[in-house]
């Protein structure tokens, strides 16, 4: 999967991989409520680009 929503949810704040999908809108959408519901640190990972992701409109992540 090339994108990996990365949490430190019950981890000691570390990052750690909770959810991943080949949908970029997908990862952002499950990010963007993991963020609200659960009050936690989020990041969306692009394992093709090898980055966080900071911009979701980049093209380089599509």
């Amino acid at each position: 999967m090339r994108y990996q929503v990365m949490t430190d949810k019950d981890s000691g704040g570390e990052m750690v991989r909770f959810f991943e999908s080949d949908d970029l809108q997908e990862a952002k959408a499950f990010a963007m409520r993991m963020a609200f519901f659960n009050d936690c640190r989020v990041s969306v990972f692009d394992e093709k680009a090898g980055e966080t992701i900071r911009d979701f409109d980049d093209p380089k992540h599509r």
